[in-house]
């Protein structure tokens, strides 16, 4: 089941956190080693947890120790994440997206990458054009 317009919980984004970091997928124990301030109890949980709301899929098997074991990727990258939650606020405060409103904002707080910003969306721009 893909819920993926839930919101994460503290600790579920430092599960998202540690999966987006890394180059491969990852064993559940691999997740806990890294993971701070999460019981080693409440890792499976909410790794489950996750699996449902749509955010990590399992990516098959390996044998560790005689004991197959699962290897978990996000199903999301970050910029979809941050789309996902973005839209969700918009829906939940019955208001329309506006994008002069968003990109407003990242101008004002990204001044140093404003040249850099601007490219990019001349390039989203002319995609979406030539589509």
């Amino acid at each position: 089941m893909s819920k993926k317009n839930e919101h994460l919980t503290k600790k579920e984004h430092e599960i998202m956190k540690i999966l987006w970091t890394s180059e491969k997928p990852m064993l559940i124990s691999e997740i806990h080693s890294s993971v701070k301030n999460v019981a080693g109890n409440s890792v499976h949980p909410m790794i489950n947890n996750l699996i449902n709301k749509g955010y990590i899929k399992v990516m098959g098997n390996v044998r560790v120790v005689k004991t197959p074991s699962r290897l978990y990727a996000p199903a999301v990258t970050v910029d979809e994440y941050m789309a996902i939650q973005f839209t969700e606020v918009f829906k939940e405060n019955n208001r329309p997206i506006t994008f002069t409103g968003f990109m407003n904002y990242f101008f004002k707080h990204n001044k140093s990458k404003k040249n850099e910003m601007i490219s990019e969306l001349e390039n989203i721009i002319n995609d979406a054009r030539n589509e």
